[in-house]
């Protein structure tokens, strides 16, 4: 699967498209400014924030993993108190920093390069509409042709996801 993304300085063109791509069972979803002037601009999550979280997250289930069952095999184990600490103390390192490695590639192909969000973002603060569409790569050219054709002024191939940031 591939993302396409479509901008569209009319709001009919943008329809025009996603109605075409949606009879194609495909699911497109058209972003446009809120005519609300007290809404808050439309803000992408970048790259680097999403796989900051993950790792984030992944990092404490990881050490939690590795240490509970390290704990139980401690208690279990006839070995020095020492030994015991040291090794309580040193496993949950390597479970967090497996974890973390895990959330972060796990998640790197989630939101937007910075600058590509801020391109987008300054799109829809201009009046422009957004058309995003993921299509099989078979069908990548009947999808840029059919989003072209609608009236669209420029397509793209998107490298991560739109994920709008919470107000």
């Amino acid at each position: 699967m591939s993302t396409l993304v479509g901008l569209f300085e009319q709001e009919h063109g943008a329809q025009s498209a996603r109605n075409i791509l949606t009879d194609a069972a495909y699911d497109a979803t058209v972003l446009r400014r809120s005519h609300d002037p007290y809404d808050a601009p439309i803000r992408f999550k970048h790259r680097g924030e999403v796989m900051l979280r993950a790792a984030v997250k992944w990092g404490v289930i990881g050490a939690l993993i590795f240490e509970v069952p390290a704990l139980v095999l401690l208690f279990m184990l006839p070995v020095d108190v020492n030994v015991k600490v040291f090794f309580t103390a040193t496993v949950w390192k390597f479970g967090a920093a497996f974890g973390a490695w895990f959330g972060a590639m796990s998640a790197g192909d989630r939101g937007l390069d910075a600058e590509r969000a801020e391109d987008y973002e300054e799109e829809l603060i201009g009046g422009r509409r957004i058309l995003s569409v993921s299509v099989a790569s078979r069908d990548r050219r009947f999808a840029r042709g059919a989003i072209l054709e609608s009236g669209a002024i420029e397509v793209r191939d998107l490298v991560g996801t739109f994920e709008v940031k919470m107000k």
